[in-house]
């Protein structure tokens, strides 16, 4: 996650740049990159699992085109991809190495250290989002105050977890990929409200995290909030 946003200071840097030299041109490219940047939420924590919720982090990264109806109505879609980070606590976490019936389950397992410093699961997902825009004051381009309602469709690509602990006076960094009984699928609605290149967001996903749910009953939808950058 860290690099991701390396990458996007130093792209603003150039871009700012770049604009001051008033000999170069802005090529015309009929479409916007939208950065949405937030914090990822479970509405239930699956049976031993815990959370840390300052550390669960979601960063997407969209390129989206405009169709206008009007000035004060518009249609926006677009593809691209989803960075989900959930931060799983210090006690326990996901393994996808047990089979029932056949079928290879993600179980929540205590871990055998005296803590986990870091406890991750990170998932990656293709999205298609579309959104019906209202500009109240009217836009021409798609700027000035809005407020947005639609939904998103993702395919997860992989998921991972991402280990550090003590172990006999050692640390102890492992990464593992897996499937983690997570679904293949994600569906939700999106509210979107702001001015120009800078607004807020709301993404409440429908389906649930995992295929499956835990024994104890458990299986959690996500929520993301955060602020969204466009215009690149």
């Amino acid at each position: 996650m860290r690099y991701i946003f390396g990458v996007l200071i130093v792209f603003l840097v150039v871009s700012a740049s770049a604009q001051e030299e008033k000999e170069l041109k802005r090529p015309d490219i009929p479409g916007e990159v939208m950065v949405d940047v937030g914090f990822n939420v479970w509405s239930s924590m699956p049976g031993a699992l815990e959370r840390r919720n300052w550390a669960a982090k979601s960063i997407a990264i969209y390129y989206t085109k405009r169709k206008a109806f009007g000035s004060k109505f518009s249609f926006n879609y677009g593809i691209g991809l989803g960075l989900e980070k959930m931060s799983l606590g210090d006690s326990s976490t996901l393994f996808s190495n047990k089979v029932v019936d056949d079928t290879l389950r993600a179980v929540s397992v205590g871990a055998n250290t005296d803590n986990y410093s870091k406890n991750k699961l990170a998932m990656t997902y293709l999205d298609i989002p579309v959104e019906f825009r209202f500009h109240p004051l009217g836009s021409q381009d798609g700027e000035g105050l809005f407020l947005g309602v639609g939904g998103i469709v993702g395919l997860r690509l992989n998921a991972h977890t991402k280990w550090k602990y003590d172990l006999n006076g050692e640390t102890v960094r492992e990464k593992n990929s897996g499937k983690f009984n997570l679904n293949s699928f994600r569906y939700g609605y999106q509210i979107r409200a702001g001015f120009r290149g800078v607004h807020l967001f709301y993404k409440r996903y429908v389906s649930n995290v995992f295929n499956d749910a835990f024994p104890d009953g458990s299986n959690p939808v996500m929520t993301t909030v955060g602020i969204n950058l466009t215009g690149f």
